[in-house]
């Protein structure tokens, strides 16, 4: 009896084990298939990440189409194997893209990826501003920009594969929610941009892009960090350069193929968000011209009428409250030696005026402060044109000349009939015109010029000191100069005389010394128009008032007679 009931517990342990066991087991399986389960969907969600951007396969038909337009758009410039080395290459900075390594600044993908085909198409779309990548937006169709970003993408992007799944990613950047603009969040930007962030070791203190000024980029060409106080020349902003966004997917990518890192591991979204607002803020708020994506042109310069002595100081509550006037420059590259590596591409001026003197307050961004020496100086002349290399800085050729500023006039603009004026590159032998250039290394002369044709610069230097520099400063990227002179001279033959209320053809040109930049090889303007502004006569504000007084007068005696021409009631 007592051997059965030991059997009986026996077997029942024995089953008591077995379950547990199977239920251990069904239980570890069943957290197996689950965890299985939740790494399938973490993988198909990665999975789908990575290939968010993913361009799908171009046809055939589309790829062909791309290259018969490549072939008549884009070769000149980016070469018939897509290498960045057309013919007009070496004449453009920055150098067209070679796609052949698939190597892309502008993207919404992460760092070291090929941007999505969205990306290139808005790029062809709109081009890049600051730079010789046109916008082709109503040149090309939408489908043929489409075609032509899918032969680039298949054709001339030999080193990397955009339908290769194994190694290709595509993880396009999250916005997350946007910091709106405001002090607070500028001011943490700037606190991210001076020290986190490390941007001031590149973009330099103020952010004019005079930090490190000796990089170079993945194809070894030199390369400065970004202006920032020029968001029209942000290569990605689509022709709104006042968006902060732009920056933040800058700051979120990095730019591939130059030392612009990413900041997505660095800084978290709100920080970037902040560094954005900031540097959106350092740029001055214009009006946008749709066409040249860069401050609408006023053509013309109005100089404003002050009472007592003319301020000599730029800090000056008088020079402060007249709004800085943006001039566009463009390379000379009419006359040898031209100028197609164009550093300098504005100056901003302001012009003030009293009852004797008018002064002229000039500033321009140069990353780069170039004083010349004596035996630089000596050999200026002497130096032709070298065949043109694409290089952003002064060839080897040259030794370092004096960055410098110029205004030109026609010496006798009284005697001109509208719209005729001298030729715009220092004057003709007709049209002698007036130059004044102010140089880095203190001097400001005055020349007679009578242009440049026959490839001869012919530019007097007179003995005349009517020019006067009583300010010049060049502080972190910034040159800031105020020239000074008398409104009439006794020189009317070659000094321009100013007059009151009228229009006075003006041109404006500026020289990087450490660009190579001397004589013809400059930046110039077009012809603007200065215009001493006469003061308010008085009776423009008397009249207003007396015909206020007559106004009401003649109202109050229509209204008296409107009265006695009622019948009265008895």
């Amino acid at each position: 009896m007592n051997r059965i009931l030991f059997l009986l517990r026996f077997k029942k342990a024995v089953v008591t084990g077995v379950v547990a066991v199977a239920l251990l087991t069904a239980g570890s399986v069943v957290l197996t298939m689950a965890q299985t389960k939740e790494q399938t969907k973490d993988q198909k969600a990665a999975a789908a990440a990575a290939n968010a951007g993913r361009p799908a396969k171009p046809s055939p038909a589309d790829i062909e189409a791309g290259k018969q337009i490549y072939f008549k758009k884009c070769v000149w410039c980016h070469g018939p194997e897509g290498a960045g080395d057309g013919p007009s290459a070496d004449r453009l900075w920055p150098r067209p893209r070679n796609f052949n390594a698939g190597t892309f600044k502008i993207r919404h993908t992460a760092s070291g990826e090929l941007p999505t085909e969205n990306d290139l198409f808005l790029t062809v779309t709109h081009g890049l501003p600051g730079s010789a990548m046109p916008p082709w937006d109503g040149i090309l169709t939408e489908q043929q920009r489409h075609q032509v970003v899918s032969f680039v993408m298949t054709a001339l992007v030999k080193d990397r594969n955009f339908q290769d799944t194994e190694n290709e990613e595509f993880h396009v950047i999250d916005y997350g929610k946007q910091v709106s603009s405001s002090d607070e969040s500028i001011k943490r930007g700037k606190d991210v941009f001076m020290n986190k962030g490390k941007c001031v070791e590149c973009h330099g203190n103020e952010g004019r892009g005079d930090g490190n000024k000796t990089q170079k980029d993945e194809w070894g060409f030199p390369i400065f960090p970004a202006d920032l106080h020029k968001c029209w020349n942000f290569r990605g902003n689509r022709e709104d350069p006042y968006n902060p966004k732009n920056v933040f997917r800058e700051v979120s990518t990095g730019l591939n193929g130059t030392p612009m890192p990413s900041f997505a591991d660095t800084l978290n979204p709100e920080q970037r968000w902040d560094v954005a607002n900031f540097v959106i803020s350092l740029c001055p708020k214009e009006k946008i011209d749709p066409q040249t994506t860069h401050p609408a042109m006023n053509v013309v310069v109005r100089s404003h009428n002050v009472k007592g002595n003319l301020p000599n100081n730029p800090e000056d509550p008088i020079w402060q409250k007249i709004p800085n006037q943006y001039i566009a420059l463009a390379g000379q590259i009419i006359h040898k030696p031209r100028n197609f590596v164009r550093l300098v591409d504005e100056v901003w001026v302001k012009s003030i005026f009293n009852d004797k003197e008018i002064s002229w307050y000039l500033e321009w961004d140069d990353r780069i402060k170039s004083v010349a020496t004596p035996e630089a100086l000596a050999q200026e002349a002497s130096f032709k044109e070298t065949p043109p290399s694409g290089e952003p800085i002064a060839l080897r050729e040259y030794p370092m000349f004096n960055d410098a500023v110029a205004i030109e006039f026609p010496a006798k603009w009284q005697s001109l009939t509208p719209p005729e004026k001298p030729r715009f590159v220092f004057g003709d032998t007709k049209n002698a015109v007036d130059v004044w250039k102010w140089e880095s290394d203190g001097t400001v002369k005055e020349y007679t010029g009578h242009g440049a044709m026959g490839g001869e610069l012919k530019l007097e230097a007179r003995p005349s000191q009517n020019v006067k520099v009583v300010f010049s400063e060049y502080k972190d990227g910034r040159w800031r100069v105020i020239l000074t002179r008398a409104l009439t001279t006794d020189d009317k033959e070659n000094g321009v005389q100013f007059e009151k209320g009228k229009y006075i053809p003006t041109v404006f040109f500026a020289w990087d010394g450490n660009n190579g930049d001397h004589g013809l090889k400059s930046s110039i303007s077009t012809w603007y128009y200065t215009i001493l502004e006469p003061p308010v006569p008085t009776t423009a504000y008397i009249y207003p008032f007396i015909a206020v007084i007559v106004v009401f007068g003649i109202e109050g005696w229509i209204i008296r007679k409107a009265n006695e021409s009622k019948p009265k009631r008895k």
